[in-house]
């Protein structure tokens, strides 16, 4: 089962910058196989394109030094918060998301940023767990692997909220942006829902990890 990555905040002294790190016993991987996997760029060819405006972190907020800025793009933005993607210094996937804060008009105060191998991302995806700050959200996020669609998410969604009546619709968001389905929640919302499985059209079912 993956590491699970967490966010935290460093504060600069000097500057006031925010630097997006992250903490972890380890990186998402897994077991050697000999079929080709694909570049992160291959695999996600937003990561080729020029970056833009859009493409800038919040203010105050700095990249990590485990993956190249020039590669930085906006993947998504969710009721959730910021989700960008970058190539990491291994050619590995990474994924940086900023929590909204939780009052309207707040600023952002935290990052978390994981950079699962590629053999990894192919098989089961991206997950990230971000903990709050004193104002912001703490959210899962798990950016799919390729082949499994948006719809074929939504479904899985569908019989989630049957399964737990109590829950919201806007309690558990799926995105799809960039030719990329995220799904992102709270923690508390991950956590009610236990095991997340999402039946692929073909294959075996995907079991999300877990990052409660």
């Amino acid at each position: 089962m993956p590491k699970a990555y967490f966010g935290k905040v460093s504060a600069l002294a000097i500057t006031g910058l925010i630097t997006l790190t992250a903490c972890s016993a380890g990186t998402p991987q897994s077991a050697p196989s000999d079929v080709p996997v694909p570049s992160a760029e291959e695999y996600l060819p937003l990561l080729a394109q020029t970056q833009d405006d859009d493409d800038k972190l919040p203010e105050g907020f700095e990249d990590t030094e485990s993956y190249d800025p020039q590669t930085r793009h906006l993947l998504a933005t969710s009721d959730f918060g910021r989700h960008y993607v970058a190539v990491g210094n291994e050619g590995q996937l990474c994924m940086v998301a900023i929590p909204e804060p939780v009052e309207e008009g707040g600023d952002y105060e935290i990052a978390g940023t994981t950079c699962p191998t590629m053999d990894y991302v192919v098989e089961n995806g991206v997950p990230l767990k971000v903990n709050g700050g004193e104002n912001s959200l703490e959210i899962v996020t798990y950016l799919m692997p390729a082949g499994i669609s948006g719809e074929t998410v939504q479904n899985a969604v569908s019989e989630m909220r049957a399964s737990h009546p109590e829950l919201a619709a806007e309690d558990i968001q799926v995105v799809t942006e960039n030719d990329s389905v995220l799904l992102v929640m709270e923690e508390s919302t991950a956590a009610t829902l236990g095991q997340i499985t999402i039946n692929r059209p073909e294959g075996d079912p995907l079991v999300l990890a877990s990052l409660t």
